[in-house]
């Protein structure tokens, strides 16, 4: 019971410290702003290409995008950031597995995420005048729990790959592009060559995207069976490879006595 309680202790701790609880002027700058500007941008690109009738769909995927702002820069940098100000050391060193420490870290940014999506979501809707219905507004929430689930799982083992390379900021800005484009949230998949489609795939919040897209469109999330599955099942695939890669690097740099080859 103790460790449980330690567990959800860390999770509170964390998101205090990442929420708009702790410092909103920064949780708005960095956090809500950023995001909020590019899902409006882009809505307004579609609107000026394809007309009003497709501003929801456009709109829609690039708000569960502001999920992926947390997943990269919240939850993928955060081992780095450890290890620049020295901790990540220490945190080797503890008694408490570095993967409880970064799971609890990730499900605080799930809440933070949560919050984010719907407050971007929200203020987006009301600048372009789109209207919610109480079905909508379920069925989305359900897939807003399910983006941001396979969003932070994914973030989760980037945290670990990013440790790899001294470029931090190119490979989370290329990895940011990546979604933006490959997602299906500003480009139709469909219109992408058979390689690049098949890539699509693999990445998190492509079904999400999809699905929420479709709900925008009227259709029932019941239609949506199966891809809501399979985003569930690679959510599962990117928690499990990241807490196996984290425990390979733990193990080894305690071997080594040093965290410079993790």
């Amino acid at each position: 019971m103790e460790a449980l309680g330690r567990f959800f202790r860390r999770i509170l701790m964390a998101y205090k410290r990442a929420s708009i609880v702790a410092d909103w002027r920064t949780y708005l700058l960095f956090d809500l702003i950023p995001p909020i500007s590019q899902t409006l941008f882009f809505s307004l690109v579609a609107y000026a290409i394809y007309g009003p009738a497709y501003i929801r769909k456009w709109m829609i995927g690039n708000a569960l995008l502001i999920a992926s702002f947390t997943a990269l820069y919240g939850v993928g940098s955060q081992l780095i950031a450890e290890k620049h100000h020295g901790t990540l050391s220490l945190l080797i060193a503890s008694k408490t597995k570095l993967s409880a420490i970064l799971l609890s870290s990730t499900i605080s940014a799930m809440c933070t995420s949560l919050i984010s999506v719907s407050l971007g979501t929200s203020l987006v809707s009301v600048m372009l005048g789109i209207v919610w219905d109480r079905s909508l507004i379920y069925s989305f929430s359900l897939v807003l729990l399910l983006a941001t689930f396979v969003a932070m799982s994914f973030g989760y083992l980037f945290a670990c790959f990013i440790l790899v390379t001294t470029e931090v900021n190119l490979v989370l800005n290329l990895f940011g592009r990546i979604l933006l484009i490959f997602t299906g949230a500003n480009v139709s998949i469909r219109k992408l060559p058979p390689f690049f489609q098949g890539f699509s795939k693999i990445l998190p919040l492509t079904r999400s995207i999809q699905i929420a897209q479709g709900l925008m469109e009227g259709k029932a999330l019941s239609d949506y069976g199966r891809l809501f599955l399979e985003e569930i099942l690679l959510g599962i695939i990117f928690l499990l490879l990241a807490i196996f890669v984290l425990a390979f690097m733990e193990n080894k740099a305690r071997k080594d006595s040093t965290i410079e080859l993790i």
